[in-house]
């Protein structure tokens, strides 16, 4: 045997290139896996981080929390890293809650806007008991489940048009109390204060000219738009926007309008507008012909009684929604007072449709259609110089027709209780 083997350079060479070639993908290998298991946990953490925030905003849906105050929320697990906090404040009619989810530098916001839950067991129609019944005439109808004055409802003749359907309501009577189903109490705290206080936001405004566009993320601060009379014409106004006028708020067909609020005692919207926004007045709201507002809009008057904007006897409604239009959302009218008013304070005309709910706290006056539910204090029908009180003459009311998602105005929790409306951005 021979020891003594000489091996060519090359050879040598060769091993050693093998050998560098083995030590980098083992090191290769080593450094993939050790990414790939970083990787995982971080995504592991990131969807953690998430699913946290979701299970924060239900238990904030659920507590009583302080308006504009930062919570933290414990969830009651122990030895858990991820921090939640939470801000509840108000937009339009909705509650806004912001949840922050966060761990180290892994951080997840969510804004919610929140509303009431609309299920199965919401009426088509609920008219306060004023001691009166109430009477269908035309060709109005209603379905669902109704709540009625213990006098009940009756059939009755307008201008020679009595009812033409054989059931009275197509669904359960049942009977209704003296007042109606209450709005959550905040809710009309914050309607106070952003109208009859007219204290909504700072005193930092920014200006906006025509043909110009401004987006607004909902994780920014509000921005603010005032004057006195404000004309919006060729803008768009998206996201965390208030416009607010001390007279009137006049919106043209070329405004594009997204997911903003607007404030005014009078709100003039012309024919052919389109968008999605809460338009809030303190004396009148008008919808031109042919309207598009899409869910989740929202029209409130909400009317100081003690300060009256006009006389009372004024033939007049205090919001006025034009025939074809078409608004998903909710349509509000709050204002009591023990004078006796001759003439409605909401008006749908003929050919206008409402997907979602109205709200009376006064007269009604409904000639178009309402995909969803009613609550008023009375039903009231003007035809040829005539006043019909408690009268439904030719408009209808389908509960059933309601989107499955539908989430609407925030009533008493011991009524309905809290729903997620929309996820903002």
């Amino acid at each position: 045997m021979k020891w003594n083997v000489k091996l060519k350079a090359g050879a040598l060479q060769f091993v050693l290139f093998i050998g560098v070639v083995i030590a980098i993908l083992l090191l290769t290998f080593v450094t993939l896996s050790h990414t790939h298991s970083f990787f995982s946990k971080k995504t592991g953490l990131l969807i953690q981080t998430i699913k946290k925030a979701d299970l924060g905003l239900a238990f904030a849906m659920k507590s009583d929390m302080i308006l504009n105050d930062t919570v933290t929320i414990d969830l009651g697990m122990a030895d858990d890293p991820i921090a939640i906090k939470a801000v509840k404040t108000y937009w339009g009619v909705f509650e806004k809650y912001a949840i922050v989810s966060s761990f180290k530098k892994t951080r997840f916001v969510k804004n919610a806007l929140i509303g009431g839950e609309f299920d199965q067991l919401t009426p088509a129609l609920y008219v306060k008991d004023m001691d009166r019944p109430m009477i269908i005439a035309g060709h109005a109808k209603i379905t669902g489940d109704a709540f009625l004055p213990k006098q009940g409802i009756r059939t009755g003749n307008i201008s020679g048009h009595s009812y033409f359907l054989k059931e009275l309501v197509y669904g359960k009577q049942k009977v209704s109390k003296s007042e109606l189903p209450e709005l959550d109490q905040k809710l009309k705290q914050q309607l106070t204060t952003v109208l009859l206080e007219q204290s909504y936001g700072s005193n930092d405004a920014i200006s906006i000219q025509n043909n110009s566009a401004l987006r607004v993320s909902f994780n920014q601060p509000t921005q603010f738009i005032y004057g006195t009379v404000i004309t919006m014409a060729d803008q768009e106004l998206t996201g965390h926007i208030v416009v607010q006028a001390s007279q009137k708020i006049i919106i043209e067909a070329s405004a594009l309008l997204q997911d903003i609020v607007l404030l005014a005692p009078e709100i003039i919207i012309k024919d052919g507008v389109t968008g999605t926004f809460q338009a809030i007045a303190s004396h009148f709201i008008s919808v031109g012909k042919g309207c598009q507002l899409t869910y989740p809009s929202a029209l409130v008057v909400y009317e100081n009684f003690k300060n009256p904007s006009s006389p009372n006897n004024q033939q007049k409604p205090n919001i006025l929604i034009q025939e074809k239009a078409s608004i998903t959302g909710v349509v509000v009218y709050l204002g009591k007072t023990k004078e006796q008013f001759f003439y409605p304070q909401l008006k749908i005309e003929a050919g206008a449709r409402i997907t979602g709910e109205v709200y009376c706290e006064e007269g009604l006056e409904l000639k178009g259609e309402v995909r969803g539910t009613v609550a008023t204090a009375r039903f009231m029908a003007l035809e040829n110089g005539s006043i019909y009180q408690n009268h439904l003459y030719n408009g209808t009311i389908n509960s059933s027709l309601v989107p499955e998602h539908y989430v609407g105005i925030l009533l008493d929790e011991s009524i309905r209780k809290k729903e997620i409306a929309k996820w903002l951005y």
